[in-house]
């Protein structure tokens, strides 16, 4: 379990570390399959807002560091879960060419989950008391 732990939270973290750096920095191709209107519009609205694609992305390059190096590591799974599904469900619903890779990185971010459960067990208290 430690070595498969080990391997997806690696992978996991090169996958958003590159990701997130390539939006700053453009050293992959930005070439792609045709995206749907929809889509388009979705992508539109974040780049239009003219701080949420920056945001995220500082966001997605500082947690796939922290997972390589394996610091806070329950902490920004949190943190990179809403992403995580965000991009499951737009590779799903508005642009299926990319369904693999949103399900894959679905896939490692709730093994990894389970994997670190008993950090999030607190989070999970009915009544908790002061």
């Amino acid at each position: 379990m430690k070595i498969a732990v080990l391997i997806i939270r690696s992978l996991l973290g090169l996958i958003y570390l590159v990701f997130g750096l390539n939006f700053f920095l453009h050293f992959m191709p930005a070439t792609g399959p045709a995206m749907s209107a929809k889509a388009t519009a979705f992508a539109g609205g974040l780049f239009g807002s003219g701080y949420f694609m920056q945001y995220m992305k500082v966001i997605e390059t500082l947690s796939g560091f922290f997972l390589l190096i394996n610091k806070f590591t329950a902490f920004f799974l949190l943190i990179l879960f809403p992403i995580t599904l965000n991009i499951f469900l737009f590779h799903t619903i508005l642009a299926p060419s990319g369904f693999p890779m949103g399900l894959g990185m679905l896939v490692f971010h709730l093994f990894l989950g389970f994997a670190y459960r008993r950090y999030y067990a607190p989070l999970f208290t009915v009544n908790p008391v002061v």
